[in-house]
């Protein structure tokens, strides 16, 4: 019967892995364009496979640290990939894609320790099909990498709070899951240092001096990290880039996102735009949110029991007691009670994550792929809750929580199938229109970081003025005029008119947003007709 069950088990671990690689996998280098951040790891991570360190154009790159980094330069090492920026970027793409399907994997693990294979195995496929997730699953950037680093903490965490003889060795993987999640990316870091602190203060899933070994395993790794960094490219040049780092994170340096004031977008403003890709994780967010504060109430983990079980006297002078939630359960450790203390720790990883994300919304510099370190465990807090809510009401309620989670996954499934069967590539449509229509000595002017760092031929610059087009004989001008309406890169709307009434158009690719990509020749105003 075990064996069948451990059988069956292991089917549906391979099945959600193999569900998310292939929702991932589908036409990964045409339904996701290529974001200004993949540009720039991508090029750090070929620096580091070719001995260069961590270096971005010649200087140290110290804004984030380096264990992505050094997983997409082995993969570059290991796989012998080479070519251009964009051959190179796409490739890379597929480390992503299998820690994304890794993370549906471990969602799966992580709820079986709180709840019913069912509802972990719900909680999985949202991860799994969930829009958001797979953008920025589907993108050589940080967030994957650092999200399963902390689901791989959390999920050790719960082991921990469920073992008593391999109690130890749980607790120190999961300190050194955390120092590989602030070796990643400190915004992730710090979610999971508020978690820790707050267990450290109250004891609720693990013992008070438990926690604070994982935070003591955490800070020591992330002071490594510092002198490493210090060594390597110099204390001022790592401080300079933190420093600047912190400043954006409490909102008094903005340069970007929803609070910058030279931006034209707003977060209502993208949740509008938006909504038929993202209207289920935006409830997920929010009700995630509101699940975790619920599952806390629900248990009270701040009232304590004494027990007079005599068998568990020593374990539970270790542990605070948590209470069930029927009170009448019996005193002794019993299999619920683990639960709880499993369920009480995601509660504070839900909520610890959106405390950051309420706060950098309002005052810090917050973008859209920030939302993505709040998405997993408001998921995995929902599933939890609707099932305690499906388990202790009526019929009404059980249908009620079916229709609720089955409305978000056909929404989901729907805005996966337009996703992935249009196309969001237009730069590399540009790339290929460049290579055969643009001379290879041409003089290209660009207006947004992308395309000046991705058009591999030609002299390249940033210049957005008649005068400085024609001090420099241009000879196109490239122009996104989604970033122009939303106040990123140089152009703007006057920019925009005299391209469309002096420049001749020459390429214009659209995609799925609003806006388009466009090259201007403008030979005729600048004088450079060769």
């Amino acid at each position: 019967m075990l064996r069948r069950a451990a059988a069956g088990r292991t089917v549906w671990i391979v099945a959600i892995g193999i569900v998310a690689l292939l929702l991932r996998l589908t036409a990964l280098s045409t339904a996701y364009d290529i974001f200004i951040d993949e540009i720039t790891y991508t090029n750090i991570a070929s620096n580091i496979a070719h001995g260069h360190g961590v270096t971005l154009y010649g200087s140290p790159f110290t804004l984030h640290p380096p264990a992505a980094f050094g997983l997409y330069a082995l993969t570059i090492v290991v796989f012998g990939l080479h070519g251009s920026t964009e051959t190179v970027l796409f490739a890379l793409r597929h480390v992503d894609v299998v820690l994304g399907a890794a993370i549906c994997v471990m969602t799966y693990l992580v709820v079986e320790r709180a709840a019913r294979p069912r509802v972990a195995l719900i909680a999985a496929l949202v991860m799994a099909i969930d829009p958001l997730a797979i953008s920025y699953d589907s993108r050589v950037m940080l967030e994957a990498p650092a999200q399963f680093a902390v689901v791989s903490m959390v999920l050790c965490l719960a082991l921990a709070a469920r073992s008593s003889g391999a109690r130890w060795r749980w607790l120190v993987a999961a300190g050194v899951a955390g120092v590989l999640v602030l070796w990643t990316k400190e915004t992730f870091g710090l979610v999971v240092v508020m978690a820790l602190l707050c267990l450290v203060v109250t004891g609720w899933a693990v013992a008070r001096r438990e926690a604070l070994a994982v935070v003591g395993t955490v800070l020591f790794g992330y002071a490594a990290l510092v002198v490493a960094a210090s060594l390597t490219s110099g204390f001022g040049v790592w401080w300079h880039a933190q420093a600047s780092g912190v400043l954006r994170l409490v909102g008094a340096q903005q340069t970007s996102g929803f609070n910058a004031p030279q931006t034209k977008v707003s977060l209502v403003s993208r949740i509008l735009a938006n909504w038929s890709t993202f209207a289920a994780t935006d409830v997920v967010l929010v009700a995630g949110t509101l699940s975790a504060l619920g599952l806390l109430w629900r248990l009270q983990p701040w009232r304590q029991r004494t027990t007079r079980d005599t068998t568990a006297e020593l374990l539970w002078r270790l542990e605070p007691r948590i209470w069930s939630e029927d009170p009448r359960q019996p005193t002794r450790p019993n299999q619920l009670l683990t639960r709880d203390r499993v369920t009480i720790l995601i509660a504070v990883w839900t909520v610890s994550a959106a405390c950051y994300l309420a706060y950098a919304t309002l005052f810090g510099t917050i973008e859209e792929q920030m939302y993505y370190i709040t998405l997993l465990p408001c998921v995995i807090s929902l599933c939890i809750w609707m099932a305690g809510l499906v388990a202790s009401r009526s019929w009404r309620w059980k249908a009620a929580g079916c229709v609720f989670l089955g409305l978000i996954l056909i929404f989901d499934a729907s805005a996966w199938v337009g996703v992935h069967s249009g196309h969001d590539d237009e730069y590399r449509r540009l790339i290929a229109w460049e290579a055969v229509h643009v001379p290879p000595r041409a003089t290209i002017a660009t207006t947004d970081g992308t395309s000046q760092f991705l058009l591999p031929r030609g002299v390249i610059g940033q210049w957005n003025t008649v005068a400085q087009w024609q001090a420099h004989h241009v000879d196109f001008v490239v122009i996104a005029t989604a970033l122009v309406a939303q106040g990123y890169g140089l152009a703007d709307g006057s920019l925009e008119q005299t391209l469309e009434h002096r420049g001749r158009l020459v390429f214009e690719a659209n995609g799925p947003s609003d806006g388009s990509l466009r090259v201007y020749d403008v030979r005729t105003m600048t004088g450079s007709v060769r």
